[in-house]
């Protein structure tokens, strides 16, 4: 998986995961994932993804029922970890599914009840040229996934808010009953990613291979352009579905204090993609009544919002028509 390094990356959750023995920060995003889902309790079988260094694995080995099988697959070694096994393969070619079949065989699985895929292409390059081959890795592990995946089984990937993100979120409702969307706490505000779950797979006798073909899945379904009034008179097209091509800083940060002290609220919505509740002088109104998990989810990533959202949160905060918010 790609790595970002730097001081940065040292919050709370990475102490978090050093204090558990997890190998990654991101087993918590595992952790809130099930949490919120629950579907590790009821996996036989899990494989995991494009696993190393298997912080996603450790959680699995936890959390399958006794006797169950925990597989990982990535380009490099993957350390030992007591109840799971390992592979070392490309997930992209014929001989990882060859390999991934044997092993099943020699422990009497049939299919994987669950697959997982936390996957990211080396960061640092543009942002769009990154958030394509990130949703390209996905299309990979969904392509993997039709082949092992057991029926009413569960995908679950990562991906980038980006122009291809709605290509991905459309083959996933092509082969899953139920899709749904979900940013776990310990993804950074500063990262467009976001998590896709695929439930109950509804395991096609055939699949059109152009569901499964980047090049044809992405230009075929073109990213919606929406028009969307902010509770202001003038309409300005926003992307709802990711962020701008060529933008390369993914988050615009403002302080809760800043927006709703602010003159102007609206100029504020219309320039950031996040607002934040961790400064000194947003503590009161992170530990207002007002302020929901909910509102706290929400305003980690405003470019999802609706209209009807920006307008229900305006009525709970106590904004006039002009957008004055008393708090």
């Amino acid at each position: 998986m790609g790595k970002v390094k730097g001081k940065h990356r040292l919050d709370k959750y990475y102490h978090l995961a050093k204090e558990h023995g997890y190998r990654s920060r991101a087993s918590w995003k595992l952790l809130q994932l099930d949490a919120k889902f629950g579907f590790l309790q009821s996996s036989h079988a899990v494989l995991d993804l494009c696993a190393a260094p298997g912080g996603w694995m450790q959680i699995a080995v936890q959390r399958v029922p006794v006797g169950s099988i925990v597989v990982g697959v990535d380009l490099v070694p993957i350390a030992p970890l007591r109840g799971a096994h390992s592979i070392q393969q490309d997930i992209t070619r014929t001989e990882c599914v060859a390999k991934l079949r044997r092993l099943m065989r020699e422990n009497g699985c049939s299919a994987f009840d669950l697959v997982l895929h936390d996957g990211s292409p080396n960061v640092g390059g543009a942002w769009s040229s990154e958030a394509t081959a990130q949703n390209s890795l996905v299309v990979d592990s969904i392509k993997l996934a039709t082949q092992l995946l057991a029926p009413k089984g569960t995908f679950v990937t990562k991906i980038f808010r980006s122009q291809d993100y709605n290509a991905v979120h459309y083959c996933l409702k092509e082969l899953f009953e139920k899709v749904e969307q979900y940013k776990p706490p310990a993804s950074r505000i500063s990262s467009a990613e976001t998590y896709l779950l695929g439930f109950k797979y509804k395991a096609p006798v055939k699949i059109d291979p152009r569901l499964l073909d980047m090049k044809h899945l992405f230009k075929a379904v073109e990213p919606q352009k929406k028009v969307v009034d902010v509770l202001r008179g003038t309409k300005q097209k926003r992307h709802r579905d990711g962020y701008e091509d060529g933008d390369t800083t993914l988050r615009k940060v403002s302080s809760a204090a800043d927006f709703i002290w602010s003159e102007a609220p609206l100029d504020i919505l219309g320039s950031v993609t996040s607002i934040t509740f961790d400064d000194v002088t947003s503590l009161p109104i992170k530990d207002h009544a007002l302020t929901t998990e909910e509102v706290k989810i929400l305003c980690d990533d405003l470019r999802v919002f609706g209209e009807a959202r920006f307008q229900a949160s305006f009525e709970v905060a106590g904004a006039d028509k002009k957008g004055f918010i008393s708090f």
